[in-house]
């Protein structure tokens, strides 16, 4: 009977696709980096907002100078995680290209797979022409006999 399709590169195409994975796994641990990264610009950004539009009664001198050293030191940790979000997308950029990168290499050996498949296909459907044709061929030879 038919042979059963089996694809050469297979263990290959398993590796391909395991790195592929890895590379979407890194990926999207650098976006939940990157959006806990913005979700904490936000939320310090509000606070600063807070900061601002509070009115304070106090009028002491000690208590203006830490309001604005405390302003002062809100907006450099703003300016600390904008950096670090930066340096996120950068490495972000990274990861994705790899990913692109690795899909390219498991799709190029899975169209491959699919062409082979193709032919098997093709194959096993002439194998079965040319076994009715044989079977026509003989009941026609035995009824001429």
């Amino acid at each position: 009977m038919a042979k059963k399709f089996t694809y050469r590169l297979e263990p290959l195409l398993n590796l391909r696709a395991f790195r592929t994975d890895q590379a979407k796994e890194e990926l999207a641990k650098i976006l939940r980096l990157r959006f806990r990264k913005e979700q904490i610009i936000a939320e310090k950004a509000e606070y600063k907002q807070n900061l601002i539009s509070t009115k304070y009664t106090s009028g002491k001198v000690s208590d203006i100078q830490a309001r604005i050293a405390h302003k002062s030191f809100v907006e450099k940790e703003i300016e600390k995680h904008t950096q670090d979000k930066n340096q996120l997308l950068e490495i972000e950029k990274l990861r994705q290209n790899k990913y692109i990168e690795a899909k390219k290499d498991e799709m190029i050996l899975e169209k491959l797979k699919e062409k082979k498949f193709e032919e098997y296909k093709e194959e096993i459907q002439k194998e079965e022409s040319n076994f009715i044709d044989e079977v026509a061929i003989m009941g026609f030879i035995r009824k001429e006999k």
